[in-house]
């Protein structure tokens, strides 16, 4: 897969010569099924979401009618308007995103590999989230930052969640995460997730912001 994808990127950098108005330079379906696209910042990521529109009912509304000449004692008739249905969209897993579901529960980014270990529930129903980080940058790690969204066992965005999935202590050197070191984060408690709807334990991770020291 990865040597397909590097004659994509081949392809992708050639048509960096062409004037480009968004992030997405390409876009392709892997053997298996599974969507890719190519970035002009020479990454390239899973396509896993897709767009669902559903019509919201439309609701009655009840205006007064316009009361007529000041003369006329009958009482003021009412008028029903009925406005047109509203549309809600929701982002989706796409069918392939959920078979392949184990490869959306790691990411790496700058030599440092973000993977999801374990869940667990509290007695207040609250979900806990461990994660496992290794690194592999020359980089001194001291913060990296997580972006968690969590789906419903049908692929519907239930919450995102954004944490700290590693924060070292202030001038403890020890406490860094460093080249060839594997670690443990702490566990995340989340609020909001029916148990019921979590069987699958279907996610996906993005790392955002990263600090590092020398």
């Amino acid at each position: 897969m990865y040597k397909m994808l590097r004659n994509y990127a081949s392809i992708a950098i050639l048509m960096f010569s062409m004037p480009a108005f968004a992030d997405e330079v390409a876009r392709i379906t892997l053997e298996n099924g599974a969507k890719v696209k190519l970035n002009d910042d020479f990454t390239w990521e899973y396509v896993i979401l897709e767009s669902q529109t559903q019509s919201e009912p439309a609701t009655p509304v009840t205006l007064p009618a316009t009361v007529g000449a000041a003369t006329t004692t009958a009482a003021a008739a009412t008028e029903v308007v009925t406005p047109a249905a509203s549309t809600a969209t929701t982002e989706t897993l796409t069918s392939s995103a959920i078979a392949q579901s184990a490869l959306l529960k790691s990411t790496a980014k700058s030599g440092v590999k973000v993977s999801f270990a374990n869940s667990q529930w509290d007695d207040d129903g609250r979900l806990g989230l461990t994660f496992e980080l290794s690194s592999n940058s020359t980089e001194h790690y001291v913060m990296i930052e997580l972006e968690i969204s969590l789906f419903a066992d049908s692929g519907a965005l239930i919450k995102k969640e954004d944490i700290k999935v590693w924060q070292a202590i202030f001038r403890m050197p020890d406490t860094y995460l460093r080249k060839g070191q594997t670690r443990e984060s702490r566990v995340f408690w989340i609020e909001g997730i029916d148990k019921s709807q979590w069987t699958k334990q279907l996610m996906s991770l993005k790392m955002g912001e990263m600090d590092s020291r020398m």
